[in-house]
C-alpha cells in the first residue's frame, strides 16, 4: 500500500510540472539581442539554451539553429516561431534621406538599422600605369585592373614576373618585398602615364556596421565620409611626460589590462602542420618553453564566397588526436592560437556580406577546435590611401578586419587572445613613407590595440628600415631589433610627419619575432647570444650597441619565432635558451 501510495504521488508531481510548463514558453529569440548563459529561448518551433553570454549580432546568422557552439536545443517550443528578415516585408520607418544617406531596415523583424552611404561619387581617376615596350611573346602584359592568382605570369616589356599570391593593382618591380618575383629579363617598372588632374571628388565611403556603443558622424563636407567613433573606455590617470626637443609621437598607452591572459614573458613559436623542409610533429611534443603556440594557419577559402575562412589539416594529421593536443597543451598552461594568414593565405573581406562571412566562418572553427584565441599573420592585401588616417580607415578590407575581429572576441569573451605578427614594411616602414602597403597595418594595430595582448613584428624577410634617429639599421642585427623595437615603445611620426604621430604601445604588448635557424626565413638570423644581447638593451639598457633606448623597458613580453618546427631542427635551442633568459 505504501509503494502504491508513493506512485501516486510521484505520478501527481510529474503531472504537475507537465502542466506548468504547458502553460508558459520562452521568449522568443531576436537578432541584435544580448543574451546571458542559461538563459531560454523559442526559435523556429524549438526550444534552445546559451550555452556562453553571447551577443546575436545583426547580419552574424547567429541563430540558435546554426550556432550549436553558441546554443543547445532543449526541446520542442509551443510558441509561434519566429520569424525570419527574409519572410517579412519591410514594415519599418526608414528614416530621412539627406544629402549623404538615409537610415537602411537591414532587419524588418527587430528593426535594426544601418547606415548606408548614397552619395558617393566616382574617385578621381589614378595615373594608368602602362608598359614601356612591346609585350613578351605569349605572355600577357600587366593591368592595374586585373586580378592575379599566385603563379600568374605577366610581362612588363622585356621582363616576365610571376604572382607570389592574390594581387590586384600592384605594379611589379616597383617593390622587391611585394607579390611580384622577376622570371626572367631586365626587371622594368611600368612608366605612369600622366593625367590631367581631376576635379576634386569623393571616393566610394566604406559601408560599415556599427560596433555596440559607438557613435556615428556624419560626413562634415560632400568631400567626406561620415564614421563610427568606437566607444572610448574609462581613462585610468596617465603620467605626464616632458616632449623632446624633437617632435614626435607622444606615446599614450592604453591602461594595462586587469587580467593579464600571458605569463610576464613569453616565447612565442609558430607551428605548421606543412612539411616545407623542418618536418612535422605531434602538436602534444611540442616543448614546453613555448607559451604561446600559433597553429598555422586558417586562410581564405578561394573556391567559396569572400570572407570565407578556412583551416585544412594536413592528412598526415587525425583530427580527434588534434583536437587532444589542443586540450593537453591547455591544460599544462599554453595558450593555443590559431594564425590567419601567412604567405600565401590571401582573404579577401571588401564588403558587408564578407565581413559577416568572416566572423561567422573563422569564428566557427575557433569553437571547432576550441582554440584560445586569434593571431593576424596577413601578409598581403592590406594596403592604405591617402585617405587612410589610421585613426579612421576607409579601406573596407582594413576596416571590416577591425569589425570582424572585435566582433569574434565580443563571441568568445574577455578571455580570448589577441596576437599579431605583421611583416615590418607593414609597420614600422610606415615611418619613411605611409601609403600603398607600407604602413598598412597601422590602423589595424591602432583599432585593435585595447584588444591587443601582444604584437610581435616579423624582423626577417627583410632588408634595411630607417629609424627615428634618421639612421637605417639592416636585419639580422643587435641594433635592428632594439631600433624597430623601440619605435614601437615611443611611438613614431608617419611618414616623417610630425602631424601624424602614431602613439606607442605598452611594453606589454611588444615583442619581436626572429627565425629560428637560418634556414627558416630569407634572412634575419640572429644568433641567440645577439638576441640576449637586445633583450637587455631594450629591458635593462645593457649591452646595447650604437642604439640606445631612452628608458629601460622591463616589461617587454617576449620573443617570437617562424618557427617549433624548424627549431626541432637544432633540439629546440631557440625555445629553451630564452625561456631560460626570461625566467632567470
Amino acid at each position: 500500500m505504501a509503494q502504491s501510495r508513493s506512485k501516486m504521488t510521484r505520478l501527481a508531481t510529474l503531472l504537475g510540472g507537465l502542466l506548468l510548463a504547458a502553460s508558459v514558453h520562452a521568449a522568443s529569440w531576436q537578432e541584435g539581442n544580448t543574451y546571458q548563459v542559461n538563459t531560454v529561448v523559442d526559435y523556429n518551433g524549438k526550444t534552445y539554451s546559451a550555452l556562453v553570454t553571447h551577443t546575436a549580432y545583426v547580419g552574424a546568422g547567429w541563430n540558435p539553429a546554426s550556432t550549436p557552439t553558441l546554443w543547445k536545443e532543449t526541446g520542442t517550443s509551443s510558441a509561434t516561431p519566429t520569424p525570419t528578415a527574409t519572410a517579412t516585408p519591410l514594415a519599418c520607418p526608414i528614416g530621412t534621406p539627406n544629402q549623404y544617406g538615409y537610415w537602411k531596415i537591414t532587419n524588418p523583424v527587430s528593426c535594426s538599422t544601418e547606415w548606408v552611404i548614397t552619395a558617393t561619387m566616382t574617385p578621381p581617376p589614378s595615373p594608368t600605369p602602362t608598359a614601356t615596350a612591346t609585350p613578351v611573346s605569349g605572355t600577357p602584359a600587366w593591368s592595374s585592373t586585373t586580378i592575379y592568382n599566385g603563379g600568374a605570369r605577366v610581362s612588363v616589356g622585356s621582363a616576365v614576373y610571376e604572382a607570389k599570391w592574390w594581387t590586384q593593382g600592384n605594379v611589379p618591380g616597383a617593390d622587391q618585398w611585394g607579390p611580384w618575383k622577376l622570371v626572367s629579363g631586365s626587371a622594368m617598372t611600368p612608366t605612369p602615364t600622366p593625367t590631367s588632374t581631376p576635379t576634386p571628388t569623393k571616393a566610394p565611403c566604406p559601408i560599415v556596421t556599427p560596433i555596440p556603443g559607438s557613435t556615428w558622424v556624419p560626413p562634415a563636407t560632400p568631400s567626406d565620409c561620415g564614421y563610427w567613433i568606437p566607444p572610448t573606455p574609462t581613462p585610468s590617470p596617465t603620467v605626464t611626460t616632458t616632449p623632446s626637443a624633437t617632435p614626435s609621437a607622444t606615446p599614450t598607452p592604453s591602461t594595462t589590462p586587469s587580467t593579464d591572459l600571458l605569463p610576464k614573458h613569453v616565447v612565442v613559436g609558430y607551428w605548421h602542420n606543412f612539411d616545407n623542409g623542418s618536418g612535422v610533429m605531434r602538436l602534444k611534443d611540442v616543448p614546453a618553453e613555448y607559451n604561446i603556440i600559433n597553429v598555422s594557419f586558417v586562410e581564405g577559402d578561394q573556391s567559396a564566397a569572400k570572407g570565407t575562412a578556412a583551416f585544412v589539416l594536413d592528412k598526415l594529421f587525425n583530427e580527434a588526436e588534434f583536437i587532444a593536443d589542443i586540450k593537453l597543451k591547455q591544460s599544462q598552461g599554453t595558450k593555443v592560437l590559431v594564425s590567419l594568414g601567412g604567405a600565401n593565405g590571401v582573404i579577401v573581406i571588401d564588403s558587408l556580406e564578407a565581413r559577416e562571412r568572416f566572423i561567422k566562418t573563422l569564428g566557427d572553427i575557433i569553437a571547432k577546435y576550441g582554440f584560445d584565441g586569434l593571431d593576424l599573420d596577413m601578409e598581403n592585401n592590406l594596403t592604405i590611401t591617402a585617405q587612410d588616417d589610421y585613426r579612421k580607415p576607409v579601406t573596407p578590407q582594413i576596416v571590416n578586419v577591425i569589425a570582424g575581429v572585435k566582433a569574434i572576441k565580443a563571441r568568445f569573451g574577455e578571455k580570448f587572445i589577441l596576437t599579431m605578427a605583421p611583416e615590418v614594411n607593414y609597420v614600422q616602414g610606415g615611418h619613411g613613407y605611409y601609403g600603398g602597403t607600407w604602413g598598412g597595418y597601422l590602423p589595424i594595430i591602432h583599432g585593435l590595440r585595447d584588444d591587443l595582448n601582444m604584437l610581435h613584428v616579423q624582423h626577417y624577410n627583410t632588408g634595411s628600415i630607417g629609424a627615428t634617429d634618421g639612421r637605417q639599421y639592416s636585419q639580422g642585427t643587435v641594433d635592428f631589433q632594439v631600433a624597430m623595437t623601440d619605435m614601437l615603445l615611443t611611438g613614431f611620426n608617419l611618414g616623417g610627419d610630425v602631424n601624424k604621430p602614431f602613439p606607442a604601445l605598452r611594453p606589454d604588448q611588444v615583442g619581436f619575432g626572429l627565425p629560428a635557424t637560418t634556414s627558416a626565413a630569407g634572412g634575419g638570423y640572429l644568433s641567440i647570444a645577439d638576441t640576449h644581447k637586445a633583450l637587455d638593451c631594450l629591458m635593462k639598457l645593457q649591452n646595447c650597441g650604437s642604439y640606445k633606448p631612452a628608458k629601460a623597458q622591463p616589461d617587454l613580453r617576449g620573443i617570437m619565432t617562424w618557427s617549433i618546427n624548424w627549431d626541432s631542427k637544432q633540439n629546440y635551442d631557440f625555445a629553451k635558451k630564452h625561456s631560460a633568459y626570461f625566467n632567470k
